[in-house]
């Protein structure tokens, strides 16, 4: 016969009970059972079931029959039960749901509770008035393993968050830190923010899987115990230092639990079989992050603190290492990467050496310790074994409890409604050890098998991902995810023109569409994200692309390793529906295309691009659409664009203007162009047309165009070069280099020809000579080469050779004005000229003023003919003297043989010497006739007529001298000499004086024209 757990007055009550039977024997089995039962009272049971308070009783006498529990340290335990009630009524809607406590008679006639909350319920078996029922008994924590909720938390500590979801279940949850908790949060993982966590996302996660995902990051495990003032008697009580935890009452109150056998006559529980397994591990943690904000990886490793095994171990030790890549910015320095190393190689550690026991330690309860006495490790003691190392910390525990029904009451029981198959319900493994546990319960009413470590090693929750080898499983993220990009305070939509919530690293903030919930608790439940990073095609630094999405546009999120944790914002999507073609319609039913929208756009108003879908659930439809690709005439519904329009298009804050840039593929119709609507600013190449948004409207031209309505400015430093003359093509680009200038140099040569050769004729001719040619500074030369006259200064300037070998030679010729040609050279002004090259012509014309000036000389130069017409005013001024060399080479055509024809149609012809002699010679005759008038010739002092012969005619003074070596003939038809007479003759009021040397110094001082760059 067994070994019995069972008090005195337990197995009086039994043999009574067997009494009973006996007298009753001839009576019904439905009424020698309610007999047995009923003598079978609640205080002589071992196991009794009750309801956790008196204030919700059991809707029946529910006796316990037997019972299965399994238990560990950071789970909800799972105690099924199967009980026997009389009354087969008793509905399974009454069981459920309600907490309740099993109650265990211990060794001393004393009790323990475990209580729980009934969370599944079955009818077994039945006949006449007995039932029996299945119950399944866990902790108020298990009932979380039934949410499912999808929330984000920000700069919250794991405390924090924990004690949010459990606001959520205020009316069963209880709980508890336990010292130490706090301060290990605040210096731990995220030690940088004082333990908060700056963004925990909960992703379609049950609060309770959440929440021991959490706890597992941070190293906090949790326990359950016993709470007669809690809503379901018990509380969760969550700890960092395992050996910090409550000693077993039994191994309390009697100075250990004893290794010893178990009988009917010992007054304490015990343990029967104990012993250790080891298993190989990482004999050291390296984990490696990245903080993509210090640029910079950071690493730390922590290696194992405990022995690890023999010599043969040991071996192993210098390369059996766990390296942990835990991706980006889970911490920010060395300290918390440590500490996270830490925290996983203590769970490796915890995991080296189990210890196994098997007993009937009816008080025995995962996360909590035990002395082990009267064993065999006490010899040890003399070999140096100290006391804490025969103390344990139980990690998880399996018990099985047997109800001391009478067996007469058992074998009415098993005739009744058959045996309790609990064994096969169990879930318990069938092997040798199960077995056994199975027999000893049914022997003496309790046993157990549990796991344990020793107590000095720290115990530490790790949760492993579906493989079973990775620690710290993320919650994954199945795929990418769209989301609302939100303005400060979780805005989904702009204001006025703060269309842009961003940071200065170009991160943004969304919702995801799970985070919009109207039914979530709001005090937990942060509508929007932290501050994203957004995947640029081309980053680097100070370079790449940028694109922000503004507030109210819909993103594309990715997550890094699939981490809910670790989103970033990879792209942006179009969404809404748009103001034209197909409406939606039920069941697929075809419909008629609304296309009237597109009718209304011209070359000048866009048309069909607004958004039918409200502000704030996305409606952002694209800037260019291939729903128009008919002719764009008017009244027509096409807009000419066969979705043959991509590029970029950005848009104002708070308001319509944009800027863009347009690859136009029509076919045969190519076209680049990249516009702004500030000042209406156009640069277009290839087929130039109107464009209106979608609309491609009538053609402008073909080439080039750069307009604006605002002002215009070109500039290079080095030069620049405008011409009409086409180079040769190749493979569809130049073959010549792109600063071949050869036709302008031979124009430019031309006229360096011109001017030298006028000025020769005007030095034949004793006239001033061309500065151009002879040099502006002095002889031979000009400001812009002290080597040479302006003209041919020019034409040197233009004619610029530069090495293509290298961008260094190229520099150092243009530096030494190289014009030298040869292999390897290509063209280049050595000078920043500007060069107009016309093959046709040049056109300058100016609606007001058109002004031509230059420091050094300005030369006008034709093959032909040059035309000056001036509908005012033309006035010639300069600081020196003016040539005029007409007929050098021959007379005019147009002025009937003359050489220089100087005619005033209206007015007088004034020609003034104000400060020398003024000369009119001739090589003929020389005339002075008036049509109409008088010819006046007067003099201050004298005025003398007179011819190569030696005549003359002398007026001096107040006398008239006439003279001749010949004769002197007068004709007159009359003639008359008076007395003497005067005339007055008016005379030009000349400047008396001109200070040359006042001219000099002014000129010096501040020349009429600087130089510029």
């Amino acid at each position: 016969m067994g070994t019995s757990l069972l008090p005195d007055a337990v197995t009086s009550a039994g043999q009574a009970a067997a009494s009973a039977i006996g007298s009753a024997a001839q009576a019904g089995l439905g009424r020698l059972l309610r007999q047995l039962i009923a003598s079978w009272q609640s205080d002589t049971r071992l196991y009794t079931l009750t309801g956790a308070s008196s204030e919700r009783p059991l809707p029946a006498d529910l006796m316990v029959e037997r019972f299965a529990l399994h238990e560990a340290v950071s789970e909800p335990f799972r105690l099924e039960l199967h009980a026997l009630v009389l009354d087969t009524h008793v509905a399974l809607k009454q069981l459920y749901a309600r907490p309740v406590t099993l109650h265990t008679t211990l060794a001393d006639g004393s009790r323990t509770r475990r209580s729980g909350y009934v969370t599944e319920a079955h009818s077994l078996d039945a006949d006449g008035g007995l039932a029996r029922k299945a119950l399944v008994i866990q902790p108020w924590i298990a009932l979380l393993g039934h949410t499912l909720q999808s929330r984000i938390w920000q700069d919250k500590s794991v405390i924090d968050i924990v004690e949010d979801v459990f606001a959520d279940h205020a009316a069963v949850a209880a709980w508890q830190w336990d010292d130490g908790v706090p301060d290990h949060v605040a210096q731990g993982l995220f030690a940088r923010n004082g333990g908060m966590r700056s963004y925990c996302a909960q992703y379609r996660e049950s609060d309770l899987a959440f929440v021991q995902r959490l706890l597992a990051e941070e190293g906090i495990a949790w326990r359950v115990e016993e709470d007669e003032t809690a809503p379901g008697g018990h509380r969760v009580v969550f700890f960092v230092r395992s050996a910090a935890q409550p000693q077993d009452r039994t191994s309390a109150g009697h100075g250990g639990i004893r290794f010893h056998r178990s009988s009917s006559q010992e007054a304490q529980d015990s343990i029967q079989a104990m012993g250790a397994w080891r298993a190989l591990g990482p004999t050291a943690t390296v984990v490696q992050g990245w903080d993509y904000k210090a640029h910079t990886a950071i690493t730390a490793e922590v290696p194992t603190a405990n022995p690890w095994g023999g010599e043969e171990a040991s071996s192993l030790q210098g390369w059996l290492a766990s390296y942990d890549p835990t991706g980006d910015f889970l911490f920010s320095g060395s300290d918390e990467a440590t500490f996270l190393a830490t925290l996983l190689q203590e769970a490796h550690e915890a995991r080296y050496k189990t210890w196994l026991g098997h007993g009937t330690v009816r008080t025995l309860r995962a996360g909590t310790w035990f002395a082990l006495t009267q064993s065999t490790l006490d010899p040890l003691a003399a070999l140096g074994l100290k006391d804490e190392d025969k103390q344990f910390f139980t990690t998880r525990v399996t018990a099985l409890g047997v109800n001391n029904l009478p067996k007469d009451l058992g074998e009415a029981v098993a005739q009744t409604i058959g045996a309790s198959d609990l064994q096969a319900r169990s879930g318990v493994a069938a092997d040798a050890d199960t077995e056994a546990l199975h027999e000893r319960a049914a022997a003496t009413g309790f046993a157990c098998a549990f796991e344990a470590l020793r107590r000095s090693v720290p115990w530490r929750p790790v949760l492993l991902d579906d493989t079973g080898l990775r620690p710290r499983p993320r919650p994954t993220a199945l795929g990418p995810q769209t989301a609302i990009v939100v303005g400060p305070g979780g805005a989904i939509s702009p204001s006025g023109a703060d269309e842009l919530h961003t940071d200065a690293l170009g991160r943004i903030k969304v919702q995801f569409h799970w985070q919009a919930n109207p039914f979530a608790p709001q005090r937990a439940n942060i509508d929007h994200s932290c501050w994203l990073r957004v995947v640029q095609r081309a980053a680097g630094p100070g370079m790449g692309q940028q694109f922000i999405p503004r507030i109210g546009q819909e993103v594309l999120v990715g997550f890094l390793g699939n981490d809910i944790d670790r989103p970033v914002v990879i792209g942006a999507l179009y969404n809404g529906r748009g103001e034209s073609g197909l409406p939606p319609t039920p069941g697929g039913e075809a419909a008629q295309a609304d296309t009237t929208a597109l009718a209304q756009s011209t070359d000048h108003r866009p048309a069909s691009q607004m958004n039918r879908v409200a502000a704030g659930a996305g409606g952002h439809s694209p800037a260019w659409h291939g729903a128009a690709p008919g002719s764009a005439t008017d009244g027509s519904e096409g807009q000419a664009n066969a979705a043959a329009l991509s590029g970029v298009k950005s848009k104002e804050f708070g308001g319509s203007g944009h800027n863009q840039l347009v690859f136009d593929d029509t076919p045969g119709q190519q076209r680049l162009a990249l516009h702004t609507t500030q000042a209406q600013t156009w640069l277009q190449m290839g087929h130039l047309l109107h464009q209106a948004d979608n609309h491609r409207g009538s053609l402008r031209g073909l080439g080039l165009e750069l307009r604006t309505d605002a002002w215009g400015g070109l500039r290079a430093a080095r030069g620049v070069m405008l011409s009409t003359y086409a180079l040769p093509q190749a493979l569809g680009q130049s073959a010549t280099p792109a600063g071949d200038n050869a036709p302008g140099m031979a124009l430019a040569k031309q006229a360096q020809q011109l001017s030298q050769t006028f000025h020769q004729a005007a030095t034949t001719h004793q006239t001033v000579g061309v500065a151009t040619a002879a040099g502006s500074l002095g002889a031979g030369q000009s400001a812009l080469d002290e080597g040479a006259a302006p003209a041919a200064a020019l034409t040197k300037s233009l004619s610029g050779m530069v090495s293509s070998a290298s961008l260094g030679d190229a520099c150092s010729d243009a530096a030494d004005r190289c014009t030298a040609p040869g292999a390897g050279k290509v063209p280049h002004m050595v000078d920043p000229d500007i060069a107009l090259i016309g093959k046709a012509g040049l056109g300058l014309t100016a609606g007001q003023d058109l002004h031509l000036s230059a420091q050094d000389t300005v030369q006008i130069a034709s093959g032909q003919d040059t035309q000056v017409a001036v509908g005012g005013q033309a006035r010639v001024h300069t600081g020196q003297a003016i040539g005029v060399l007409a007929g050098a080479i021959q007379p005019g055509a147009d002025a009937a043989g003359k050489g220089l024809t100087m005619i005033a149609a209206q007015g007088a012809v004034d020609m003034q010497a104000q400060a020398g002699a003024a000369q009119v010679a001739a090589k003929q005759t020389l005339e002075l006739k008036t049509a109409n008038g008088v010819v006046n010739i007067a003099a201050a002092k004298k005025v003398v007529l007179a011819v190569s012969g030696g005549a003359s005619i002398i007026i001096e003074g107040g006398s008239f001298t006439a003279q001749c070596p010949g004769k002197i003939t007068v004709k007159a038809g009359k003639k008359a000499m008076v007395g003497g007479g005067q005339q007055s003759a008016t005379f030009p009021q000349m400047p008396k004086s001109i200070c040359v040397e006042c001219l000099k110094k002014s000129l010096a001082a501040a020349p009429v024209f600087t130089s510029v760059g």
